[in-house]
């Protein structure tokens, strides 16, 4: 049964149930000693004779008194004359007809007049308005005036109706209740029917988009949007559909994104597990064919072998490491420190090697920042953006800027940080930069600009990546810009200070 029928039957029912119930309750009252509440109000409206109901016809049909053509034939006269005395006659009423005293009609008999003149006397031929009883014999009579013209009935009933005699309730207070409950059930009925369709369309309509809808979700369409926005609960449920959509398309979006990263993450394993396995697959062919015949060259073989295998070691324990960070299993032992002092003294630190790699390292501060770090991640930070601007330099020398200075949030952070003061460490070198439609995905595992970044030899791979994941790790944000060079910003939040205004850990 479909949801605009079950709306249909329920309302009628609603109606139709109470109904049923009050009317067997009446029938039981009536066939117990409830019932002589109803024997009193039939009695209280007794028809003797049908006299009342014989009164009210005779009124009834006044007009058609005067229009009836008496010299007629019976079946010539007026149709409703006709009617009156058919119904008159089944009340057992006979009656005579006078025109200004005249007879002109009369279908009583010399015995009912008899016995209508033994009820009301004289005063059946004197009075203008007459209504007499007396056992079984009922006498009635009415004059009707018309300018000087007068028009009188006499209607006699001698005991021809004693079997059929019906109630004046039962004749008409009941008949007007049963027609009122009709009218009214149909009415009920009516504004059911029209209400139902009502609310059931407000039903379906909304439903029927949403089955549509669905469809298309089905068929690979996410773009579709619900065209519900009335202020009801089925504008809530459009509108949660609507959103469902969008999450829908957004997690199907990420999971292609991810299904991508996958698959270039898997090729550059691939790349950078082979080239070093190929290499030491290749010394080893020529130890074991015995192409490395002196001993020194036996060394320069194994020392190749060797250096391979540490690049594969590297590789593995980068993955490693980046795994751990992306999935949140790695351990920051957080501390709050100065970020100028750890700069200086990491500088300080790595003099000897940035010397050797041929690095000249210049750092500038404005203003101190302190902040909650793990200084053995920041640390690895810096190693990789070192390692990365020597092994894309153009040059045989290479010049690394690095400032430290305090801003307030730009609403460039995805961390919430927005409208509060930062520690922003800019990190610059003279290297060829990025191109800029590249500058968003150097972060990403793997990813090289061109064939030049493609020897594993000269890294994992994953060197920026893992800078990414540690300064997010620490609460901050990266970015990739280029300035004579590539720049990287990074953006670290400031540890909370006291009401003196001193900094504490937070």
């Amino acid at each position: 049964m479909t949801l605009r029928k079950k709306i249909i039957l329920s309302n009628i029912l609603m109606v139709l149930i109470p109904v049923l119930i009050t009317a067997a309750a009446v029938l039981l009252c009536m066939k117990t000693s409830m019932g002589s509440y109803w024997h009193t109000l039939e009695t209280m409206y007794k028809d003797e004779n049908n006299l009342q109901s014989a009164q009210s016809l005779i009124y009834t049909y006044k007009k058609e008194l005067w229009e009836t053509d008496w010299e007629a034939p019976v079946f010539d006269r007026n149709e409703k004359m006709n009617e009156l005395e058919k119904q008159l006659a089944e009340m057992g009423y006979y009656i005579q007809v006078r025109m200004n005293g005249e007879e002109v009609y009369t279908n009583i008999s010399g015995k009912d007049m008899d016995a209508a003149m033994s009820v009301a006397g004289s005063a059946l031929s004197t009075a203008k308005m007459l209504t007499a009883s007396k056992k079984d014999v009922s006498v009635i009579k009415y004059t009707f005036y018309r300018d000087a013209d007068a028009c009188s009935i006499i209607a006699v009933n001698n005991a021809h109706s004693a079997d059929q005699a019906r109630t004046y309730f039962q004749s008409y207070i009941l008949k007007y209740v049963i027609l009122f409950a009709l009218l009214f059930f149909g009415m009920v009925l009516f504004v059911n029917v029209v209400l139902s369709y009502w609310i059931s369309a407000s039903v379906l309509e909304p439903l029927e988009k949403l089955s549509a809808g669905a469809k298309e979700i089905r068929d690979g369409n996410l773009d579709v949007v619900i065209p519900y926005e009335k202020p009801d609960e089925f504008g809530r449920v459009c509108g949660d559909f609507n959103e469902m959509c969008q999450y829908l398309k957004q997690s199907v979006e990420q999971r292609l994104e991810y299904e991508n990263r996958r698959k270039e993450l898997i090729s550059g394993i691939s790349h950078d597990l082979r080239t070093p396995l190929t290499s030491i697959s290749g010394y080893l062919d020529g130890l074991m064919e015995g192409i490395a015949s002196t001993p020194d060259m036996q060394r320069r073989y194994l020392n190749a072998m060797k250096i391979r295998t540490q690049d594969l070691q590297r590789l593995v324990g980068s993955l490693s490491e980046y795994n751990k960070l992306e999935s949140g299993g790695f351990h920051y032992d957080f501390a709050e420190g100065s970020l100028k002092e750890f700069v200086e003294a990491y500088l300080d630190a790595s003099r000897g090697e940035l010397a050797k790699n041929q690095v000249q390292a210049v750092f500038s501060c404005r203003e101190d920042c302190r902040v909650l770090m793990d200084g053995d991640a920041l640390k690895r930070v810096f190693d990789n953006l070192m390692t990365n601007t020597v092994r894309y330099r153009e040059g045989e020398m290479s010049r690394v800027e690095i400032s430290l200075r305090r801003v307030e949030s730009d609403g460039l952070e995805a961390d919430g940080q927005d409208g509060k003061d930062l520690a922003e460490l800019t990190f610059s070198d003279d290297g060829p930069g990025v191109p800029e439609e590249s500058l968003e995905r150097i972060f990403e595992s793997f990813y090289r600009v061109d064939e030049s970044r493609t020897r594993s030899e000269e890294g994992s791979g994953m060197g920026l990546a893992v800078v990414m994941e540690i300064i997010r790790g620490h609460g901050g944000s990266v970015r990739a810009e280029n300035h004579n060079g590539l720049r990287l910003v990074i953006r670290l939040p400031l540890a909370k200070e006291n009401e003196d205004g001193e900094n504490t850990d937070c």
